[in-house]
């Protein structure tokens, strides 16, 4: 069944992340919301992936939720954030996703992150602060 992988990033943690979460999934399709705009109704799984700052999802993400909240219902839905303070996923997730969305979901993780001023330069290893075993996991029991 065809996956679609929507996200939205500032600093790129969330395209590695989705890197990484496509590598593990068969017959994903990924989209950045800030450059396209997909047909959801081809899809019955979709995983919403997203950036933190300041406690929010970045705005794009925020947008799309809103927009589709409905939709999404309908769908095997999860959702990962990319956010640098593990202490405040919990906090994050509550205020960021909707409780029905989030009581449907098959999956909500972290998968870690980096300070936007942290943020590795190029050459460097773009998975620094990312934690690619919860990736492996969260793809593992999406596919289920």
């Amino acid at each position: 069944m065809a996956v679609l992988v929507l996200f939205a990033t500032k600093t790129g943690a969330t395209t590695q992340c989705v890197n990484v979460l496509s590598e593990q999934l068969s017959d994903c399709t990924t989209c950045n919301l800030e450059e396209d705009k997909p047909d959801i109704g081809k899809f019955d799984r979709i995983i919403l992936g997203a950036g933190v700052r300041d406690g929010r999802i970045y705005k794009p993400i925020r947008d799309f939720i809103k927009k589709n909240h409905n939709e999404l219902l309908k769908r095997d839905m999860g959702y990962f954030i990319c956010n640098e303070k593990p202490k405040e996923t919990v906090e994050i997730i509550e205020k960021n996703i909707p409780a029905d969305l989030r009581e449907a979901a098959r999956c909500i993780e972290s998968f870690g992150g980096y300070k936007a001023y942290k943020a590795p330069k190029e050459g460097a290893d773009q998975l620094q602060g990312i934690f690619v075993d919860k990736i492996k996991a969260f793809a593992e029991k999406f596919a289920q």
